[in-house]
């Protein structure tokens, strides 16, 4: 699909849509979505979070959980 194609049908399919869920979630993703890249030191924290989990040291959230995380993070 070409890129102006794939604007147009984006924009009918959200024109129509009434379900606010689904048009908040395209606002988020295209108004505060951020492009980023880990430093080394992030990484290596990451990696070092991820090695507790598989240990079952770790603790996972749901998705919920974490959108709440990461917006709090980023005020």
């Amino acid at each position: 699909m070409k890129l102006n194609d794939l604007k147009v049908t984006l924009a009918k399919q959200i024109l129509e849509s009434d379900n606010e869920i689904e048009l908040r979630s395209v606002d988020m993703l295209l108004n505060q979505g951020v492009n980023f890249e880990l430093t080394t030191e992030q990484k290596a924290q990451l990696d070092s979070a991820h090695s507790r989990y598989l240990r079952g040291e770790g603790k996972s959230y749901t998705s919920a959980e974490m959108v709440r995380r990461v917006r709090k993070e980023m005020r």
